[in-house]
């Protein structure tokens, strides 16, 4: 298992329950093609360096899952077929911040 980083913008007129129904969406399709959410966290909508389909704003959200080598390729395949997502990026965890969710993972098992 391989752990990942995916940033994704989509566009700011999205409703709140839409938004929370596309990031459920997201996350099931990384738990369909087995992966595993580490985290999923929204950074509300945030300017974006240059207007991307005449938007200038959009929703960041960063999800961190850990899967197979060939999961990103599929999920980013996903993605690109949603109106609503603006610009994605799948990038590998740096070391560093796998030891955090190993160490996490460790001391779950010791407090049971």
């Amino acid at each position: 298992m391989r752990y990942y980083e995916l940033l994704y913008i989509v566009r700011p007129t999205m409703g709140e329950d839409e938004l929370k129904a596309f990031i459920e969406g997201v996350a099931e399709r990384i738990k369909a093609e087995g992966g595993e959410i580490l985290k999923n966290e929204v950074w509300q909508k945030r300017s974006l360096a240059y207007p991307i389909k005449k938007f200038k704003q959009g929703y960041y959200i960063l999800v961190h899952y850990k899967s197979e080598a060939d999961t990103p390729k599929r999920i980013e395949e996903f993605l690109r077929l949603k109106e609503d997502v603006l610009r994605f990026i799948t990038t590998y965890m740096l070391k560093k911040d796998i030891k955090v969710y190993e160490n996490k993972k460790e001391e779950d098992g010791k407090s049971e």
